[in-house]
């Protein structure tokens, strides 16, 4: 499936980070971003940090603009209070995009729905709202659905099963009255959604390469009932800047950066990677792994690469080689 997704006038683009790491000093903006990224100063200093990940993306129209507001987070408390220290209105927010069912993206989205303004739109995918059992195998080993049949505690015991729980998820009719009773609408969806012109959800990611998805990891719709985990409830945003190509916006890449962006070219048949903005999960890879990735951005050579959150410290380490690597914290811009 490709769609037409438009394009946006260059220089008509803000991504700013609302949540994630802080920091409490000035970074000095590198000149080679000639404009493109602006570090935090004074602004952030009375923001709050977690291990979580909010952005807001505003696009300029002539003399209006639209604003998204992509994950929020895991303590309510971040994201309302940065935003409310960027001096961003809550009621400026047209479209709220989770990015997957994991706490530290959707922490504050209970009470954000009702500082929306009516109208205004929630983006997720059912599977994120689902509730089930999930289980991980020790090593990362594989089982079949006929193991899942027998006791989970002779599986821990044979070794072959290092935990199961029922799954955190959000709550759907939670969600659902919040927004009815505030005139916002959940959206349901594990298509792609176009946005505005030239911005659009991933829909459901597809898979190119396996070696990107976690090993050993299961859903279960009972407790005997499990599938492998692919992350297919996972959306990121892509968003075709004239003439530059793709921003491609993450929240964790369970599904792997480089599925995110084979997907995002495939579906919009732009093949030119502007910028990389997210979180990465490299944190638990091994070096051997994360180089690979790193040489394969190298290869796409965009103009700004940003790994936050989940991105670890290695990633960045080894992305420094090229020049597009950034550092993001709370207040990171990039104006593109």
């Amino acid at each position: 499936m490709k769609m037409n997704i438009g394009s946006i006038e260059s220089g008509n683009l803000l991504v700013k980070v609302v949540a994630s790491n802080r920091t409490s000093m000035t970074i000095s903006t590198d000149k080679k971003y000639k404009g493109k990224v602006i570090q935090p100063r004074h602004n952030s200093f009375g923001t709050f940090g977690e291990h979580g990940i909010a952005m807001i993306i505003r696009i300029l129209e002539g003399d209006s603009s639209h604003l998204i507001l992509f994950d929020t987070a895991g303590y309510m408390q971040t994201v309302i209070h940065n935003l409310i220290q960027f001096k961003i209105k809550f009621k400026e927010i047209e479209k709220l995009i989770i990015s997957h069912g994991h706490l530290d993206h959707y922490g504050a989205l209970i009470p954000i729905i009702p500082k929306m303004k009516g109208g205004s739109e929630v983006y997720i995918s059912p599977i994120s709202l689902a509730k089930g059992y999930f289980a991980k195998t020790k090593s990362g080993n594989d089982l079949s659905p006929n193991d899942f049949g027998t006791s989970f505690k002779i599986l821990k015991k044979e070794g072959k099963l290092q935990f199961y729980s029922r799954t955190r998820r959000i709550d759907r009719d939670m969600v659902l009255n919040r927004a009815n009773k505030n005139n916002v609408k959940l959206i349901e969806t594990t298509v792609p959604e176009k946005l505005y012109e030239g911005i659009i959800t991933s829909g459901e990611i597809e898979i190119f390469d396996d070696t990107e998805i976690p090993k050993g990891l299961y859903l279960g719709k009972s407790k005997i009932e499990y599938d492998k985990h692919t992350y297919r409830e996972e959306i990121a945003l892509y968003i075709n800047i004239k003439d530059k190509g793709l921003v491609v916006i993450t929240g964790c890449s369970h599904t792997g950066i480089k599925n995110i962006i084979k997907h995002g070219q495939k579906l919009t048949g732009v093949k030119k990677i502007y910028a990389i903005i997210g979180g990465f999960h490299k944190e638990l890879e091994s070096i051997e792994n994360i180089d690979k990735i790193v040489s394969f951005i190298e290869e796409l050579n965009p103009e700004i690469t940003c790994g936050m959150h989940c991105t670890g410290f290695e990633f960045n380490r080894i992305m420094h080689r090229h020049p597009s690597h950034v550092i993001g914290v709370v207040g990171t811009e990039f104006h593109l």
